[in-house]
């Protein structure tokens, strides 16, 4: 769940290459003289330098990957506790208050001073430091204190918000249960079909990335536990266990459109 690099065309990628050298450019001089200055008396301390780089990126990795999989599963990567609370932008924790989210891509960020006075941006960057980094278009444009800032407010666009909330119902639905294809991988024009039945004695979810695999699905599995449980109401059955009630989907369609989630 938790992200998300991409080369539209050669130009593209040339152009991430030419910013990577740039950015290490007024570095190299530096890095050259430590690795002479390491290897003048002995290769060693070299190698054992370079051994400990690649064992902090190792340990960085390690970490990433922790805190990615505990988030998948719901739990906070810095409290442990499955207190995670997924917004549309913004993903909380209820127990400790740790915090991720993004800024606009196509709105803009707004820093408020406490002078009253406005700066715009594109993102805003917390550096840990007492500092706020204003960037527009790749540029630093803005370096506040944080002593100064009344709040930083994230203008969103409402295009921008309506693709958000859109994907999210393709992801939260998750996979095709007749395919197993990733209900994000269909057309935008096939609309996500649930149905709500029972194998056994409990009754399950199942979600289709169109109508057509959720016929082939009824086809393939027609008898179940209760008869007609494809097409009997949910809300009015009463013959197994229930896990969903039949109307999750509806109420959650309606929180989207009316802003709650």
């Amino acid at each position: 769940m938790l992200g998300k690099f991409f080369r539209k065309d050669d130009e593209e990628a040339n152009g991430t290459a030419k910013e990577k050298q740039i950015y290490i450019e007024g570095q190299e001089e530096q890095a050259q003289e430590a690795m002479d200055f390491l290897s003048q008396d002995s290769q060693t301390d070299l190698d054992e330098t370079l051994v400990e780089v690649s064992e902090t990126v190792r340990e960085a990795a390690k970490a990433s990957l922790r805190d990615i999989k505990l988030m998948e599963e719901g739990h906070c990567p810095s409290c442990g506790h499955k207190t995670l609370r997924q917004f549309v932008f913004t993903t909380v924790c209820s127990n400790c208050g740790w915090f991720s989210f993004i800024s606009p891509e196509e709105g803009k960020s707004i820093i408020h001073l406490k002078s009253g006075r406005q700066i715009e941006c594109g993102t805003t960057f917390d550096t840990k430091g007492k500092f706020l980094l204003g960037i527009t278009n790749g540029v630093v444009r803005a370096k506040v204190s944080t002593e100064n800032v009344e709040f930083v407010e994230f203008a969103w666009t409402d295009e921008e918000i309506k693709k958000k909330r859109e994907s999210r119902i393709k992801e939260q639905a998750g996979i095709d249960s007749w395919t197993e294809k990733p209900l994000n991988e269909y057309d935008d024009e096939d609309e996500p079909v649930i149905v709500y039945a029972s194998f056994g004695p409990s009754q399950e979810r199942f979600v289709f990335g169109n109508e057509d695999n959720a016929e082939a699905f009824k086809k393939q599995y027609a008898v179940r536990i209760h008869k007609n449980c494809y097409e009997r109401p949910c809300v009015d059955c009463d013959l197994c266990t229930k896990k969903y009630n039949g109307e999750d989907e509806t109420i959650y369609k309606q929180m989207i459109e009316d802003g709650v989630v």
